[in-house]
């Protein structure tokens, strides 16, 4: 069965479960809750060796009308029931041909996740693993987040198979962790992107990978013009404890003069002369806002949910599965007053 047959089966099914039950529509927008849960870097990764300093390129533009494409996904909790959450997951796709932006949104996908069904969830998604359960699975909103990474993957998996001669930008590194059964998935994209004469750039707005203690992004801010700065995988040092896989070559690229830096995974498998070459036709055939490419930035703004989407949402889902709406007093704030803020955590 297909994910995508099988992503919306889950969410019927666990929706189906809610019918009649209460419901605490989640409407305190000015805090975190608001924000994408990204998947993060699984480790810290050191850069050894202070005798050998990364390579700094400098990047000229290529315009050759390549065609970008671009892969974004968010996921949000809407609400709580006296069992679990309510969230929701949507993607976008952004395609760039010749500077003429096009948009598809996939979603939402409303999802009840509570303490009974989140195994059989991650089971269904083939993320479920005993030790990766109960190390890292302890919260229900870590399930949202695999819910949103695997509808991220499945996408990225249709378009490396149904685009052509295109640079494909996804959101995040190429790096995974082994245990979450992740991997896979990953190499197989990357396989068929290939295949069809495709090529995957990762852009992460935050690493973690050090050199001599400081963020690698922060190595070539203040240099002049557009350029790459090329990490050497054999100067990385990675716990074998961690379990990463690192399936990308590390950039990081500062694509303005102005604008901030970011580390860049680019499908290692491809010569590093197409790696550098692919890095110059983005920065001459795709628009540059603060550094960030402007396709890439279309499909995070179309992938999250505004305050607008949420309440639509909650509308949707109390009046299609007759909830009862109630209010939960907040035992932080009974507690502790003005001073029980706690975010997404009350």
């Amino acid at each position: 069965m297909g994910l995508s047959k099988k992503f919306i089966e889950i969410s019927l099914s666990s929706m189906s479960e809610i019918r009649e039950k209460f419901f605490q529509p989640w409407i305190d927008f000015n805090n975190r809750s608001l924000e994408r849960i990204d998947e993060q870097e699984d480790t810290v990764v050191e850069i050894h060796g202070k005798d050998s300093f990364p390579t700094i390129l400098h990047l000229e533009p290529i315009l050759d009308d390549t065609p970008i494409v671009a892969i974004d996904a968010s996921s949000i909790k809407v609400g709580e029931t006296d069992c679990g959450i309510i969230c929701a997951v949507r993607g976008a796709i952004v395609w760039n041909e010749r500077k003429q932006y096009r948009c598809l949104r996939i979603g939402p996908f409303p999802f009840h996740i509570t303490e009974e069904n989140r195994k059989e969830i991650l089971r269904a998604l083939g993320q479920y693993s005993p030790a990766a359960f109960n190390s890292n699975l302890s919260f229900l909103i870590e399930v949202q987040s695999r819910l949103c990474s695997a509808l991220e993957r499945w996408i990225q998996m249709m378009v490396s198979r149904s685009t052509n001669n295109s640079i494909i930008l996804w959101d995040g590194s190429l790096s995974c962790n082994s245990q979450n059964g992740c991997t896979e998935i990953l190499l197989q994209a990357l396989r068929d992107a290939r295949s069809n004469s495709n090529i995957v750039l990762s852009f992460s707005k935050a690493s973690t990978v050090r050199f001599l203690g400081r963020k690698i992004t922060d190595l070539i801010v203040k240099q002049k013009g557009s350029c790459i700065l090329e990490i050497d995988e054999r100067m990385l040092s990675i716990s074998s404890k961690r379990n990463l896989r690192l399936l990308g070559k590390i950039y990081v690229v500062k694509l303005s003069e102005k604008g901030y830096a970011f580390r860049v995974d680019v499908d290692k498998a491809l010569p590093r002369e197409v790696q550098i070459l692919t890095l110059k036709r983005l920065l001459g055939n795709d628009l540059v806002f603060q550094g960030y490419p402007e396709t890439l930035r279309l499909a995070h703004i179309s992938s999250t949910f505004t305050a607008s989407d949420v309440i639509g949402i909650q509308r949707f889902i109390a009046k299609r599965y007759g909830l009862k709406i109630v209010t939960w007093p907040s035992i932080r704030k009974a507690l502790f007053g003005p001073f029980g803020t706690g975010g997404a955590g009350d």
